[in-house]
């Protein structure tokens, strides 16, 4: 064993390291402030300060010799933990300590590893090859490509691996009683040896409950996240007295939740974005939406200084016959149009400047090269060049621009814009892999009730689905919409998914808003639609189990080829009110939030905001400014007005 004993606390855990490690790997744990458990790191011969002892080949012989070292540890109440090689380990162990001492641990945690009955000795006759090692590590990842390329390090390293390899490899599970010990599983989404889907399998070995928490990222998520995963045992193990019968809470129901939720989650999130991406370069798109933007702006001034006898500031709305519905739509342009310096105020008129100066053949000429650059489909290019060549007879409602965006009654442009671009790719995937984190963590909860609200063509839905049915995890999807046509279209495209429900809600207080509260609640391009997003964002947290989670993808800018195009759909029609008319947004005659506001907003009405992706610093793509938000029921939050926001917790 590894440091000195503490007495004080209540629980005393045994951690087994993975094959090719030592006990250091644990030393954090040890160090740690919180000592309601006692961490203490098992060091296995052969390595660190047991260097000069011989490394041993095979688990049983291991375990023995383990097992008589920890035996008269046991008096106190312990727990053990293994990682990978060390969860089969600590999982010999509990029988063994039981055996000898009759004193059974209070837990077994295990992490990264396969269930004992699945697996099977690979290699009996011979010990793998230096090239067969050096192959599994580069398999599995997590080791640095500078160490594998070190030959001072290998000839240290190797030996220890072949003889861990060896102990992995020769192990065959000899069926035995189930123990009589809650079992908590740790696993990861990308694990290439552990599949997620075998992890409540360890159920199987226990009388007691068993607990399965997922984490982002590959075999490695324990060296990644080590801090989260120190802080789940301690608040798994320490939420009742330590007794070897007792429950478990329902994973989820502590405020800690989002803290543990995962440090590191907005990575994982971005590296499942940045592999749907490919290597499209997103470091180009900066220029390129410049170009777009600058192609709309041009389209703006020549509607707005167009209007005969002269564009008057004053009663310019009446001389362009602009449509009242999007006369805010107008304002906008010509606040925007001013401040970029395109117009600019002579006599009470709008001049156009010097920037006004390329011929519209121009500007779709950087139209066509920007969306090539972005990646977007030749529906969504022609869709904009449309737009840009008929805003005066849009803001006349001459022309709908339904009529554009539904051009021959299809939907290839709605598909190009939310489903077949790399944006939409990347937030779409990202957006997939949280809810699926989610679901997996929720098992057990029968069924996991999963609600996509605005869900319209689908594009979220067709990645997520397939996702979900592969987790085996029993599930009640409900698709819904505003609109009874996408549910139609959605019952016949999703007819081979026998859990998903399709329901009519509007998020703006219609129908549906009586909806039982769901574990995971999510969409993508719907919440700017609120009305009032406090008042939306209230309806989503009674949407929200306690236990559950939020995820949307939304942008925080409204780019001006998007105030060109598609705005015109959210002015509201039939005397209706638009998006955002009843909260803050309205003074400024804009939709969209910006992060921050998002932010708080999600504070205000329950929520804390736990990822948001991509982040500017670290990825490119941030540049469009679309986001995906995951954000967690703040349970312990007070209502009162006079109580100081709660401190955002550590991500």
């Amino acid at each position: 064993m590894y440091g000195p004993p503490s007495p004080a606390a209540a629980l005393r855990m045994f951690c087994l390291p993975y094959a090719g490690k030592g006990a250091s790997l644990y030393r954090p744990w040890w160090e740690g402030s919180d000592r309601r458990i006692e961490f203490v790191p098992v060091q296995l011969p052969g390595r660190e300060n047991r260097f000069r002892e011989s490394l041993v080949h095979d688990l049983r012989e291991l375990v023995a010799s383990l097992a008589a070292d920890i035996a008269p540890h046991t008096k106190r109440p312990y727990a053990l933990f293994g990682y990978c090689m060390g969860a089969s380990i600590a999982f010999e162990l509990a029988h063994q300590l039981y055996n000898i001492t009759g004193h059974r641990p209070q837990h077994l945690v295990v992490a990264g590893g396969t269930p004992p009955h699945l697996q099977r000795a690979v290699l009996s006759e011979r010990q793998r090859t230096d090239e067969e090692l050096m192959t599994e590590l580069r398999r599995l990842g997590g080791t640095p490509v500078a160490a594998l390329d070190d030959e001072r390090l290998l000839a240290f390293a190797l030996p220890v691996l072949r003889a861990d390899w060896s102990v992995v490899d020769g192990y065959t599970y000899r069926p035995t009683p189930a123990l009589d010990v809650p079992i908590t599983v740790l696993g990861s989404t990308d694990d290439p040896d552990v599949p997620t889907d075998e992890l409540r399998q360890w159920e199987h070995h226990t009388n007691a409950d068993t607990r399965v928490h997922v984490f982002p990222g590959d075999h490695f998520f324990v060296d990644r996240f080590p801090e989260e995963v120190r802080g789940l045992l301690v608040s798994e193990l320490t939420a009742e007295p330590a007794d070897a019968t007792h429950r478990l809470p329902a994973h989820g129901t502590t405020p800690e939740r989002a803290a543990r939720y995962d440090h590191g989650i907005a990575e994982a999130l971005e590296a499942s974005g940045r592999r749907a991406l490919g290597d499209i370069d997103t470091n180009a798109w900066g220029a390129a939406l410049h170009d777009l933007d600058a192609a709309a702006l041009m389209a703006m001034t020549r509607a707005v200084t167009g209007a005969e006898n002269g564009p008057s500031v004053d009663g310019l709305a009446e001389r362009l016959q602009v449509a009242p519905r999007h006369r805010w739509l107008l304002d906008r342009w010509v606040a925007s149009l001013l401040a970029e310096g395109y117009v600019v105020r002579r006599d009470g008129a709008l001049v156009a400047t010097n920037q006004a100066g390329p011929q519209p053949a121009d500007d779709d000429n950087r139209v066509s090269s920007a969306c090539a650059t972005l990646g977007y489909g030749d529906e969504l290019r022609d869709f904009f060049l449309r737009c840009n060549s008929n805003l005066s007879l849009l803001l006349q409602d001459k022309l709908t621009v339904q009529e554009l965006w539904f051009k021959g009654g299809g939907f290839a442009v709605a598909e190009s814009t939310y489903r077949d671009n790399p944006m939409a790719h990347y937030l779409n995937a990202a957006l997939a892999v949280a809810v699926v984190h989610h679901v997996r963590n929720r098992a057990g909860s029968t069924p996991v009730h999963v609600l996509e609200l605005g869900a319209g063509i689908g594009a979220t839905t067709s990645t997520l689905l397939p996702m979900l049915a592969d987790t085996g995890v029993e599930l009640r999807y409900v698709f819904s919409d505003i609109s009874p046509v996408f549910l139609k279209t959605a019952r016949e495209r999703y007819a081979d998914f026998p859990f998903v429900e399709f329901e009519l809600i509007d998020i703006n207080g219609g129908s549906g808003s009586s909806t039982p509260p769901a574990d995971v609640v999510l969409s993508a391009n719907v919440l700017h639609n609120a009305l009032d997003t406090g008042a939306t964002l209230a309806l989503l947290r009674r949407m929200t189990a306690d236990d559950g989670m939020l995820a949307f993808v939304e942008s925080s800018r409204e780019h001006y080829q998007l105030m060109a195009s598609m705005l015109f759909m959210l002015s509201g029609a039939d005397g209706r009110s638009r998006p955002g008319s009843a909260d803050f947004r309205a003074t400024e005659n804009r939709v969209c939030l910006t992060q921050t506001e998002w932010h708080e907003q999600l504070r205000r009405a329950g929520f804390t905001p736990t990822a948001t992706v991509p982040d500017a610093k670290r990825d490119p793509a941030a540049v469009l400014e679309q986001y995906l938000y995951v954000a967690f029921p703040e349970i312990a939050q007070t209502s009162s007005p006079e109580t100081p926001e709660p401190t955002r917790r550590a991500l």
